[in-house]
């Protein structure tokens, strides 16, 4: 039997999502029989007149839910016999029915559409791959030859010496001092953050953290069974009557933030909230873990001073790196903490992967030395300056009236809120079919509420300005077809091959 859906364009349901559901439940009536072959996803994009992607995504979401199978050489098929169990539900890869879309599911699929080189994508917090030091780094990596056996041997699990005291050196630039012995070197700060959680933390306990929170952070306390406990924010920081009455009444083993240029948000803590912060850490004796990536990427003016040079009780543990800023690919990142915390951390990062790559770390150390750094930031700057003010000005001529948005000092993040009430849910997937990517706002969120409207990250590092303000019209379109209930006009894509 032939293969017939229909589409309706003027509705607030993805298109990928009404192939899915039509064939589910052509599937489920007996229309399509076991071993049935499908059109081609070239084929049926032709004919139902969308992009290659959005049929790939929707035969995807199929296969994973045990309704289709593919074959390379031969084609997909109606899968025999029942779906495996929980298929029947409908459940889209990417959410879960209890709590919606999942931190690990949304950041898979942010990786996996963020490589086709067509997309615009607002989605990922990164530098531009062009504006990469890459032959700096490889003059400093070519430095290491004349002793290259001596390089390409096992490093402490602590990280290299030399790194580390270009380190100590490094942060003194914000205002903090640190022995190289209380410098842990990790693969990004990301590890660094899962160490922390697994040293500070056991399963069923609970964590403070802002709400938004950096995405990372969620999917780390989720894999080791850690409970998050949101801290609203304000334009000052985290709201201090709300943190001091979780630490009462759920003695949270830290509290996480990113007190400058915030992810997702963009903003910055206040001097004063900082300040009151600290107090408040003293007083009812918590741990601060200050997540400080961002800090580096400063447009207007310096950065605030970081937490760790404000305190006086040694109740801040200290996390940086180089992904954000210059080199994503590198994986470098630290953590500045006390000795018993860090042999703690030292014991779990053997047991994990014994140590980092020597040849890397010491490339990174002298990459430093010759200071590549920060010259690589004064010339890169102004021009991820003028690309926050593209979108900051595409927003402003674009978006209809009730939609918000931070204008972020300092990151990639801004962070839109969008009227609550509206039907905004699968905005994100709706932009997919565009051909733009968004990260949705409720993955960020330990809380979702839905009378605070909805929210999306969007990020302006690797996007020129040009495609900036293609994207946001893109989604302005979106926003405004589902606040007056009228559909966009359909804009042609180019063509997709599918991304496997």
């Amino acid at each position: 039997m032939e293969l017939t859906l229909h589409l309706e364009r003027d509705g607030g349901r993805p298109l990928y999502r009404q192939i899915v559901d039509q064939i589910r439940d052509g599937i489920r009536a007996g229309r399509l029989r076991p071993g049935q072959r499908l059109p081609t996803v070239r084929a049926l994009a032709g004919r139902l007149d969308v992009t290659r992607l959005t049929v790939h995504r929707a035969f995807r979401d199929l296969q994973t839910g045990g309704w289709l199978e593919a074959t390379v050489g031969r084609g997909t098929f109606v899968r025999g016999g029942a779906p495996p169990a929980g298929a029947a539900s409908g459940t889209v890869p990417g959410s879960d029915p209890q709590r919606g879309l999942t931190a690990d599911a949304v950041m898979a699929e942010i990786l996996q559409y963020g490589a086709d080189p067509k997309m615009k994508n607002l989605a990922h917090s990164e530098p531009d791959p062009s504006l990469i030091p890459a032959g700096a780094f490889w003059d400093c990596l070519e430095s290491l030859r004349r002793d290259a056996s001596a390089h390409l041997q096992y490093v402490s699990s602590q990280g290299d010496a030399a790194l580390r005291r270009e380190i100590a050196a490094f942060v003194r630039g914000r205002g903090i001092e640190a022995r190289p012995d209380e410098i842990l070197v990790t693969s990004g700060v990301t590890q660094g953050l899962s160490l922390l959680a697994q040293a500070l933390g056991r399963p069923g306990d609970r964590v403070a953290v802002e709400q938004p929170t950096y995405l990372g952070l969620l999917h780390i306390l989720e894999a080791q069974g850690l409970k998050p406990i949101g801290v609203p924010l304000d334009r000052e920081g985290p709201r201090l009557d709300v943190l001091e009455r979780v630490v009462a009444q759920d003695r949270p083993r830290f509290f996480y933030t990113i007190a400058t240029y915030h992810n997702p948000t963009g903003r910055s803590m206040s001097k004063r909230r900082r300040r009151d912060l600290l107090a408040l850490a003293e007083r009812r004796g918590f741990t601060i873990v200050e997540d400080d990536i961002y800090h580096h990427l400063s447009y207007d003016r310096p950065p605030p001073p970081a937490l760790r040079s404000l305190d006086r009780g040694g109740r801040v543990i200290y996390l940086d790196g180089v992904s954000k800023a210059v080199l994503p690919g590198v994986r470098a990142g630290y953590v500045l903490a006390g000795r018993p915390l860090l042999d703690r951390m030292l014991s779990l990062r053997r047991a994990a992967d014994l140590c980092g790559p020597l040849t890397i770390q010491r490339a990174l150390a002298e990459f430093l030395r010759r200071g590549m750094m920060a010259s690589h930031m004064k010339r890169v700057l102004p021009r991820y300056r003028r690309r926050r003010d593209a979108l900051m000005r595409a927003l402003e001529k674009s978006m209809p009236e009730g939609v918000t948005w931070t204008r972020p000092e300092g990151g990639f993040c801004c962070w839109l809120t969008l009227p609550a009430g509206g039907a905004f849910r699968d905005l994100h997937r709706a932009a997919l079919d565009r051909g733009l990517i968004v990260a949705p706002g409720e993955v960020f969120l330990v809380d979702p509420e839905p009378r605070e409207g909805a929210h999306l990250r969007l990020c302006f590092g690797n996007q020129t300005e040009a495609t900036i303000r293609e994207a946001v019209a893109i989604l302005a379109g979106l926003v405004r077809e589902r606040m007056t209930g009228r559909p966009s006009p359909r804009r042609p894509m180019p063509d997709r091959a599918p991304l496997v």
